[in-house]
């Protein structure tokens, strides 16, 4: 009974098992790939960049006397996707402990990283190391997952924990991606915004296509060619998501095109005699969103509400009262706090006397936290996941639905606004 973690490739890392003081640490990759140890056990597999030749120790001797030293994961030079790996790691193993009566094998893969990675991947395939595996967590980056998801042909759930790229689960019904798609949350944000402001002065801003073009000598010649450097922002497919919705259907709907990274002036579009002004901004660049974000707040005695992405790193060097006169909103499937989230922290530093990076840790938590319990009650993700009730876990929802052309994307959207110096959920 309990959880058995096989730790392999190229090196051992036993401090990543630190809560887990009853666990055997088998080092046979023969039993790894060719038979269960239980009959009726669950085998999940991580292929995680713990780069361990990029780090100045070997992680070597006794795990307990290594946690025991509340420092040890601070006090040395660990590589970044080392640290990463074993935040995000370590938080999948604390969600064990709710399921300490389940038979529960893990293998873990050091997949490195650059070229190394894929040869490493490669192998990890051709050995058929994964093959009787329930459930594959990674690899954690967008280059290597899409290589792997590409060459492991196997009817394994892959699970993309971070990337919100609109491809990863295309042409793939095998991959689950945790953070719902942007075009996902912005087609929910359009179809709230129509919902609730049909009567209103709607106003979409974006950049739109930048073109460049200079003069290049061709190299070993006395010819010059010209080279057109072409930028099409995100901003442009992600408004016309909005355009899509909203441009036939609104009467008071306008759309301003940026043909730079800054715009002059916004006042001139706002009305002044009463009807509120609901500004959407969809677009990623923090300049952008920061610059446009302060020329609104000087217009902040007309009636407004400004609805952009989910990035709050373009908020920072914004105060909470103007993001609070602005009312703004924006779509995500985390709330932005949550005191589960408090609690999570405080037992991983109780186990493992180290504050880690929330971002991955907590992440790492909820998938065992999610996809554990699904294959207990199913057996089979992929063919049940649909069935599954929406859960909650550390804030984030979680609801997976089918892509029409590939795998499983969490569709678990929800709308906040900044509100009495914290957040209210909308919908």
């Amino acid at each position: 009974m309990g959880v058995r973690i096989y730790i392999y490739i190229v090196f051992i890392i036993p401090f990543l098992l630190a809560s887990q003081s009853s666990l055997d640490l088998i080092l046979s990759n023969d039993k790894i790939k060719n038979q269960r140890i239980f009959s009726n056990d669950y085998h999940i597999a991580f292929l995680l960049p713990f780069c361990s030749e990029k780090n100045d120790i070997l992680f070597s001797g006794e795990l307990d006397s290594l946690i025991a030293n509340p420092d040890f994961l601070t006090e040395y030079n660990l590589y970044k996707k080392t640290k990463i790996s074993i935040d995000f790691y370590l938080g999948f193993l604390l969600s064990l402990k709710q399921f300490s009566d389940e038979k529960i094998n893990i293998s873990v893969f050091d997949i490195k990283e650059g070229d190394t990675s894929k040869n490493i991947l490669k192998d990890i395939v051709d050995k058929k190391n994964l093959n009787k595996a329930d459930l594959i967590v990674g690899p954690l980056y967008r280059d290597n997952f899409m290589f792997f998801s590409n060459i492991f042909d196997k009817k394994i759930p892959i699970i993309s924990p971070f990337s919100k790229k609109e491809y990863i689960a295309n042409d793939n019904e095998n991959v689950f991606q945790i953070t719902p798609i942007n075009s996902s949350q912005l087609s929910f944000l359009s179809k709230f915004i129509l919902n609730n402001h049909i009567d209103d002065n709607i106003i979409l801003i974006h950049r739109d296509t930048i073109l460049e073009s200079s003069k290049k000598l061709i190299p070993e010649t006395d010819q010059f060619e010209i080279v057109i450097d072409t930028l099409i922002p995100k901003d442009i497919g992600y408004s016309l998501i909005f355009l899509n919705e909203m441009d036939t259907i609104l009467s008071n709907f306008q759309q301003i095109k940026v043909k730079s990274n800054v715009i002059d002036s916004i006042h001139h579009q706002l009305d002044t005699l009463g009807m509120k002004n609901v500004i959407i901004i969809p677009s990623e660049d923090n300049v952008f969103v920061t610059d446009l974000l302060s020329k609104l707040h000087a217009c902040r005695d007309t009636s407004m509400v400004v609805y952009c992405m989910n990035n709050s790193s373009s908020f920072d060097h914004i105060s909470i009262y103007d993001l609070m006169d602005m009312q703004l909103t924006f779509p995500l499937n985390k709330l932005p706090y949550d005191k589960d989230v408090d609690n999570f922290i405080i037992n991983y530093y109780h186990s493992y006397n180290y504050i880690p990076k929330l971002k991955y840790a907590s992440v790492g938590y909820e998938i065992g936290s999610y996809f554990i319990p699904l294959l207990i009650r199913y057996g089979d993700i992929i063919n049940n996941v649909e069935n599954y009730e929406l859960q909650t876990i550390l804030g984030t929802d979680y609801d997976f639905r089918k892509t029409l052309d590939g795998g499983y994307v969490n569709q678990a959207i929800s709308i906040f606004r900044y509100h009495d110096f914290g957040y209210l959920k909308l919908d």
